[in-house]
């Protein structure tokens, strides 16, 4: 049996349930099929040797110990072989993570690694490294009564107007975030992602299920050498840089041989059309609500200056 999807511009067929997804009405126009399978004997053998990914630009495969590997070709295919008694709910979230990303560097296609939150109907991707704050914040604007159109891959699709695609109604938080924002996580299945443990909190009643206006980015990172939350726009070439830094899995282009020149221009084109800030919060204080009022500030002062210039 197979299930159809549609998620980051994508239309999947997948052998593995993934209700997070957004049901997909036909099977017309499948972008990228997802299938249990045999792995290739080579790459097993690379695994006996030590390795434990290998990333080409049509041909990435990586393998997480007692769990599965995922091989994961041309951007159409996707092949998951389980190990022995593996957690089917822990597979499915390397699909929503890394899987997907892959799949989406093979077709070409931009990806941000940050969080899409809707405000006055335009949306804006929350980015930063690890530990910046991304899920805090998004989470804390989505209880602030904003919208969200995609949790932590927000894929662009590009036009006259640049636009998110939707991801899914859920949200991937960790276990401080949880309890900074008053989630009890004995209420929700945990997890285990890289080093942290994380929880896949519903959020479908604030998820918006079509394409956004990308107006801007919001990247977010930690200083000891600021007291309050600071914010800066970011122009010129170092826009286009700090995108490019924070395309989601830019390690697997850099693996895979570097920047192709039409991926590059890509980027160029979208950062061209969308505002860039960072935000700068103090390290071990708790700013969220003081970030969510400099974020509303920033994107309400420049309505103003919006509608100045067509007044």
């Amino acid at each position: 049996m197979s299930y159809l999807y549609r998620v980051y511009g994508l239309n999947i067929e997948s052998e593995i349930k993934i209700p997070e997804l957004s049901k997909l009405d036909n099977d017309n126009n499948i972008d990228a099929k997802i299938n249990y399978g045999i792995v290739s004997n080579e790459i097993k053998e690379l695994i006996k040797k030590g390795y434990m990914a290998n990333y080409q630009k049509q041909d990435m495969w990586f393998n997480i110990p007692n769990l599965a590997i995922y091989h994961i070709t041309n951007g159409n295919q996707v092949i998951i072989e389980p190990y022995e008694n593996a957690d089917n709910q822990l597979i499915k979230v390397y699909i929503l993570g890394s899987v997907l990303g892959m799949v989406l560097l093979q077709n070409n296609m931009v990806a941000i690694h940050g969080g899409g939150i809707v405000i006055n109907d335009k949306g804006y991707v929350f980015t930063g490294d690890k530990g910046a704050g991304k899920s805090t914040i998004t989470t804390a604007l989505r209880q602030r009564g904003y919208n969200f159109v995609a949790d932590d891959v927000c894929s662009i699709k590009q036009g006259e107007i640049n636009k998110i695609h939707p991801g899914f109604g859920y949200q991937k938080l960790c276990d401080d975030t949880m309890v900074k924002l008053g989630y009890n996580p004995d209420d929700y299945e945990p997890f285990r992602s890289d080093f942290n443990i994380k929880y896949i909190v519903p959020a479908l009643d604030a998820f918006v299920n079509y394409e956004v206006p990308f107006e801007g980015v919001f990247e977010l990172s930690v200083s000891e050498n600021v007291e309050n939350v600071e914010i800066k726009e970011i122009t010129g070439i170092q826009k286009i840089q700090r995108l490019i830094k924070n395309i989601f899995r830019i390690e697997v282009i850099n693996y895979s041989g570097g920047i192709e020149p039409t991926y590059f221009k890509k980027c160029a084109d979208i950062a061209k059309g969308i505002k860039y800030y960072n935000i700068i919060r103090p390290k071990d204080v708790f700013s969220v609500n003081e970030q969510i009022k400099v974020i509303e500030d920033t994107i309400y002062k420049d309505k103003e200056i919006e509608l100045d210039k067509l007044g």
